[in-house]
């Protein structure tokens, strides 16, 4: 539940401006990226996000739960996603011999091969779109607004966590 008033809460003009820009950025973006990744490789970005975090992850394997936390998403979604890459035999699904009710997911030699032809697509993309447009200060800068938002979001899960009852 949200606290104080809902009139008082309001943002200024100049503050509303920088969060919908802000927003607008972001969506532009990420809507680049997913229609190069669907033209080039027949894949979203939430699918080569999904790859990449297999990739990285110990036997090229993780649990369903975790990999919905690594890419920040609802579980609900990440088993779609998944689906559909099984679709395509990119990832492999297995049951947890340990827990009956945990799903793991494994990147096959298909999902790496795609990984690793659309990884420079991607890498020239976000380069073009998001890194050449600004100097090195800036990226220090971003960087210190990016930390701070990451640290402030940890502070408000943790809380959250705190306040739940399990």
């Amino acid at each position: 539940m949200c606290e104080g008033s809902f009139e008082g809460r309001w943002l200024s003009p100049e503050v509303n401006s920088v969060w919908n820009r802000f927003l607008t950025v972001t969506h532009r973006l990420e809507q680049r990226i997913d229609r190069r990744l669907q033209d080039f490789h027949g894949i979203t970005h939430t699918q080569y996000e999904i790859l990449v975090r297999l990739a990285d992850a110990e036997d090229q394997a993780m649990r369903m739960g975790e990999l919905a936390g690594r890419i920040v998403t609802a579980k609900s979604a990440v088993t779609y996603q998944v689906g559909k890459l099984g679709e395509m035999d990119l990832v492999e699904r297995f049951k947890c011999e340990a827990d009956s009710r945990g799903t793991w997911v494994k990147l096959t030699g298909a999902g790496r091969e795609r990984l690793e032809q659309a990884a420079p697509c991607i890498l020239s993309l976000v380069r073009e779109l998001f890194l050449d447009s600004i100097n090195c200060d800036q990226a220090l800068e971003l960087t210190k607004l990016l930390e701070t938002w990451s640290a402030n979001l940890d502070d408000h899960d943790a809380a959250d966590r705190a306040r739940s009852p399990e």
